[in-house]
């Protein structure tokens, strides 16, 4: 079973760390995540993917916003923004996986 309030606070701690540490605050969030469901290695995976995707797309449209990629012609382009969405969507899942399996790993040793 997910653990909404879990993501949510993590998701919100990644984008708050991202600005501050950019990729090692998506890392200590996913990590953080991970320990705190703790139940099994999949959960972990799955709280951890959710966190980073959620914290990826806010952070992608905030930048949208703050850089002003309209003027710039980016959206021009629908197809880039699109691309660029999924890859990262894409990596930040697997280094969203790959945090929350290792903070599962860390409760588990703990407990």
């Amino acid at each position: 079973m997910i653990d909404w309030k879990s993501i949510l606070i993590c998701s919100g701690m990644a984008i708050v760390l991202s600005i501050i540490l950019s990729i090692g605050g998506y890392v200590i969030a996913t990590l953080y995540v991970g320990y705190r469901v703790g139940e099994k290695y999949p959960a972990g995976a799955i709280h951890g993917i959710l966190v980073a995707f959620i914290a990826t797309t806010f952070v992608l449209m905030v930048n949208l916003l703050i850089f002003k990629a309209i003027p710039m012609g980016l959206i021009g382009v629908p197809g880039t923004l699109i691309i660029s969405f999924f890859v990262l969507a894409i990596f930040s899942g697997i280094f969203g996986s790959i945090g929350g399996t290792i903070g599962a790993y860390i409760k588990k040793r703990t407990y």
